[in-house]
């Protein structure tokens, strides 16, 4: 295989994994609302070979507009919290060579959220995201991105109607060198920066540097081992901290894995990451977490039209939504795909995934329980690709919560409809 043939490989065969992967996110089911049609892919998008993607225009703009109907839009124990949500919003992508196999890449869009009920929770989110990808001869690619986000916090969290809105910012590169015709060397630094004005104590930093030592096939099946280092800080619960004393806590995580993606049989292939964790705290380090971390995914397809794809994964993260410095997940999610014709494209998903909360300083210290939750929750789509700018999408999800915490337990359903226009 040809060096610049290298190169490629990798992005390819990760672009087929998240494909694979449009049902099975690593975020609870039916946590984020529109987020069930927004990972909605249509039957043209090259996800079943009865129907190969197109190539790709230089840029695409498009606009739509959804509504969304939430039994219990709070996610309360009780109470009548149902509501209902429109969604207005544009974006666009263009993708642009410069100069010679220089590229330029950005995308970006901005959404309004109106409720009917609990008004307060009105706001616009926006995202944007550039790359400019590198080719230095042909053995040395990268790129340099930059991107910027901004949400409204969990709803299934805070269990409020308040505005409480996260702005995330990252920054960094990534660079591979092709070693000789089938071995390669990639590494990638990041900086992420969390902003929760609410929550200014609990505002996150990392930086995030991973590197890797990969096999490439000559049928494209890859196999490394990847090392990943990150530092943050990790703020104390006021809690057991009312005096700011520990104003300085940090932490360290180091994951070595095993990474792949194979191609089992013409219709299974498997791909992901098995490894161990482990996060150190400069204080209270009784939330230490060492232990196994793993996130395969698998997807088989019986026929030219229809996908089953499966994954499991235990991992942990900080996530600014929530109180504690870092959650331990582990679950596991199912969904099928069929695509009735080029146009009409029906998918669904299960998952479960069981929370532990293992980062919280009360429960390091007695004060409080160590929470633990189970999420479970099942998901319909339907695509519907009218034509090449009418695209309808539909979704039908139930999801529930069972919490050891009072008060956290909900059940709720949300159908959702909307349709986007692509200029």
């Amino acid at each position: 295989m040809p060096r610049k043939q290298l190169q490629k490989g990798l992005p390819l065969m990760s672009r087929h994994w998240h494909k694979a992967a449009w049902a099975l996110l690593a975020v609870p089911a039916c946590a984020l609302g529109f987020e069930a049609v927004d990972v909605l892919q249509p039957a043209s998008s090259g996800i079943y070979p009865a129907y190969p993607s197109e190539p790709f225009p230089p840029y695409t703009v498009w606009a739509q507009a959804g509504l969304m109907y939430d039994s219990n839009i709070l996610r309360r124990t009780a109470g009548d919290n149902h509501e209902l949500v429109s969604r207005l919003g544009v974006g666009g992508r263009y993708d642009q060579l410069v100069v010679g196999r220089q590229a330029l890449h950005l995308e970006g869009r901005v959404d309004g959220y109106i409720y009917d009920k609990f008004s307060e929770l009105d706001n616009v989110a926006y995202a944007a995201a550039g790359e400019w990808r590198y080719a230095v001869g042909n053995d040395f690619a990268g790129t340099f991105d930059l991107s910027r986000r901004r949400f409204q916090a969990n709803l299934a969290e805070i269990q409020a109607a308040i505005y409480d809105p996260i702005t995330e910012t990252t920054v960094g590169g990534t660079a591979r060198y092709a070693i000789g015709p089938s071995l390669g060397l990639r590494g990638g630094l990041h900086y992420i920066d969390y902003n929760r004005p609410s929550r200014a104590a609990a505002d996150t930093k990392t930086v995030t540097g991973t590197a890797a030592l990969e096999y490439v096939s000559s049928l494209g099946n890859t196999l490394g081992v990847e090392v990943t280092e990150a530092k943050g800080n990790a703020p104390v619960n006021q809690v057991i901290d009312p005096l700011g004393l520990f104003v300085n806590n940090d932490f360290r995580q180091y994951d070595v894995g095993v990474v792949g993606a194979f191609g089992v049989t013409p219709n299974l292939r498997v791909g992901g990451r098995v490894g161990r964790t482990q996060r150190h705290y400069t204080e209270l380090p009784g939330r230490d977490f060492n232990g196994p971390t793993w996130s395969v995914v698998a997807q088989w397809l019986p026929t030219a039209k229809t996908m089953i794809a499966f994954e499991t994964a235990q991992t942990v993260s900080s996530i600014i939504d929530i109180g504690a410095s870092h959650v331990v997940a582990k679950g596991w999610a199912v969904g099928p795909g069929w695509a009735a014709t080029a146009k009409l494209n029906f998918q669904a998903r299960f998952v479960k995934q069981h929370q532990v909360f293992e980062g919280d300083p009360t429960a390091a210290l007695g004060v409080a329980p160590e929470r633990q939750e189970i999420i479970r929750g099942y998901r319909f789509g339907a695509y519907w690709e009218y034509d090449r700018r009418w695209h309808y999408q539909l979704s039908f999800e139930h999801g529930e919560r069972e919490s050891n915490i009072l008060g956290r337990n909900y059940r709720f359903n949300a159908g959702i409809a909307q349709v986007r226009f692509v200029f």
